[in-house]
């Protein structure tokens, strides 16, 4: 069988954070050497590191494909004055805007995006409410296109009605059945809900059903901003943390994104419960929701972007930026800990050891022309993350042992031409959001 061997590596894990200078030789999609000495075989492809940094590919714990044809989009026919108004007059009209065409094009561009950052795994959150059947194979074909692996799920709420709301829980159903029926390592599936505020009692009951019947988690917005707290004691009389127990979302597995605004009880009993909270710092900043209190967090924390793309380099410089801001009591590898976790929890997905250079964990490498000016070591290695390394230094990407991006040039599609095509799409996505 012929391999991939990379020789002269400094070879980077953040799970646990470590460094050792040596090579790995990948073979049928799986790191099967690491070590000092890594020898090819006459017929091997080589590829010499050059003494650069090499680490497994990112992930990003918490995304929305959808919006990656949102930068430069027209401004809101009303400046929004609040985050509900920020749904109610940018992303809620973006996403009804959406056609089938769009939402491939949002999955390929975002993931394009994402694979010169060296995130190979997105964990992501759609919406398409004009599209929604058959929608969650569009953004994984475009995913898959660029050749990164995804978690997806569909974000059911009530507020585009009863259909709608029907139409979501069957797309959740349709994707898990399909991920369940056809294990693949580069797709997942999980149970998807907007946030508690745009979702009835029993549709939160049957998100919980669908969860059980998979074995699932569920990935849900959760105290974004204080508004979610405030409709739940309005309209169902109770608090929010309390709501999302009783109707069995509070579960194992489960992604809780934001948790900006639970009381110290409700961040508690997530503590006390297999849930994952994703910390999305430059969204919360980009919305003026306040600063999620990370240093009560004892659960796992995923790093996230929500969105704003898929640059985990930089969300972890905003992370850790913003934790000193907000006196959080963090160290730099703290947030490198939630790079580690989005990785564990994709893994937990995809069945695939994600996030290490470890033999048996996927062939997901980012080969970087950091070459460090000072010592590197495990003890550091944050420090250099946070305030050396940059998405500026990704040189080659592979893939489950595919090389993706190679020198800078992506060689899993035409990227010149799906950025040519792009613009025509976002041209008549932007078109359509003047209807809503």
């Amino acid at each position: 069988m012929v391999a991939t061997v990379l020789q002269n590596a400094l070879l980077v894990d953040l799970d646990p954070m470590g460094v050792a200078r040596g090579g790995l030789r990948v073979e049928d999609g799986r790191i099967t050497e690491s070590g000092e000495e890594v020898r090819a075989a006459q017929e091997d492809e080589v590829l010499d590191c050059d003494g650069a940094v090499v680490l497994a590919g990112l992930v990003n714990g918490h995304t929305h494909l959808y919006s990656a044809l949102a930068a430069g989009m027209p401004a809101p026919p009303k400046q929004p004055r609040n985050f509900h108004e920020i749904l109610k007059y940018v992303w809620w009209r973006l996403d009804r805007a959406l056609d089938a065409e769009s939402i491939e094009m949002s999955g390929r561009i975002g993931a394009l995006d994402a694979l010169r950052c060296g995130t190979t795994t997105l964990i992501d959150h759609h919406a398409s409410p004009e599209h929604i059947g058959g929608s969650l194979d569009l953004i994984e074909r475009g995913i898959a296109d660029v050749g990164l692996r995804g978690v997806l799920c569909y974000e059911t709420t009530d507020r585009n009605g009863r259909a709608g709301r029907d139409e979501g829980l069957a797309e959740n159903r349709r994707y898990l059945e399909k991920c369940k029926a056809s294990p693949s390592g580069r797709f997942a599936a999980l149970v998807g809900a907007h946030a508690s505020f745009t979702v009835d009692d029993d549709t939160l009951d049957a998100l919980a059903r669908l969860a059980d019947e998979f074995d699932s988690g569920v990935h849900i917005h959760v105290a974004e901003d204080p508004c979610d707290e405030e409709f739940c004691r309005r309209d169902h009389g109770v608090a929010l943390m309390d709501r999302l127990v009783e109707h069995g979302i509070l579960r194992a597995g489960s992604i809780f994104a934001h948790g900006t605004h639970l009381s110290s009880d409700a961040i508690a009993r997530m503590n006390d419960t297999s849930v994952s909270l994703a910390h999305n710092p430059r969204s919360n900043m980009n919305n003026a929701v306040g600063y999620t209190p990370i240093g009560e967090y004892k659960c796992p924390v995923l790093l996230g972007t929500d969105g704003i793309g898929a640059d985990m380099f930089t969300e972890s410089k905003t992370a850790w930026f913003k934790s000193c801001d907000g006196g959080a009591g963090l160290s730099p590898a703290d947030v490198l800990q939630m790079m580690a976790s989005a990785a564990r929890r994709a893994s937990d997905e995809l069945g695939v050891k994600l996030g290490s250079l470890s033999v048996g964990s996927a062939a997901d490498v980012v080969v970087t022309n950091y070459r460090p000016a000072t010592p590197l070591t495990g003890d550091n290695l944050a420090g250099h993350f946070i305030f050396a390394m940059g998405p500026q230094h990704v040189r080659h990407v592979m893939v489950n042992g595919v090389w993706a991006l190679r020198d800078g040039v992506v060689r899993s599609c035409d990227e010149t031409t799906v950025r040519v095509a792009s613009g025509d799409v976002a041209a008549g996505l932007w078109k359509r959001m003047e209807r809503f």
